[in-house]
Order: C-alpha cells, then structure tokens, then sequence
C-alpha cells in the first residue's frame, strides 16, 4: 500500500507485508473450516445411507474456499513486486463482487 508523500501512513493504508500476511491467515483458516464441513457432509451422508448425498453441500463448499483461494491470489499474490492497493480500494472490489452487500458498517 503506497504511503502518502509526506512520509506517514494514511488511514487506510498498511504495509503491505501485514495486509498478505492477515489475508494469508484468514483465508487458509476459513478455508480450513469449510473443508471441516465438507468431510462432515460426506460422514453423516455416509452414516444415514442411501438415499443421503451430501453432493450439493460438498459443491457448495467448494465453491466457497474456490471463491476464498480467488481473493488471496487476487489481494495477495505469491509475486513481491505486485501493485499494491489501498484497503478502500480493497473493499469496493469486495462489495462491487457482492452487489454492494458486502461487509457494509452496522
């Protein structure tokens, strides 16, 4: 995130080691999570028998963590030398995916 001229930081901007490392961190741990929910799908379809499919939810699953590995490739790539954008910037990309809905303050 690019810092003003005069040398300080801006309000919405971080370094933007801090910013990868937060995306990093939060991405991989949700993602973790919906891959918990997934196997927990396959289990109780498994244990309920036929004709329980938990296929639906698996799907819907994976697209979600599809979605999540989108936005740190996006917001954080592996590339040191990426443009850098500010955390406004960061968040309009967001709710511009999401119909304007998304992470809006209370």
């Amino acid at each position: 995130m690019n810092a003003p001229a005069d040398g300080s930081q801006g309000s919405d901007h971080i370094p933007r080691e801090e910013f990868e490392h937060f995306l990093n961190a939060l991405t991989h741990e949700i993602r973790n999570r919906l891959n918990s929910i997934g196997l927990e799908a396959a289990d109780l379809a498994e244990q309920a028998g036929p004709p329980a499919d938990a296929t639906r939810l698996q799907q819907h699953v994976q697209d979600c963590s599809a979605f999540l590995k989108n936005v740190r490739e996006t917001w954080a790539p592996d590339d040191p030398h990426a443009e850098k954008a500010s955390l406004a910037d960061f968040i309009k990309t967001l709710r511009e995916l999401h119909g304007g809905n998304a992470w809006k303050a209370p």
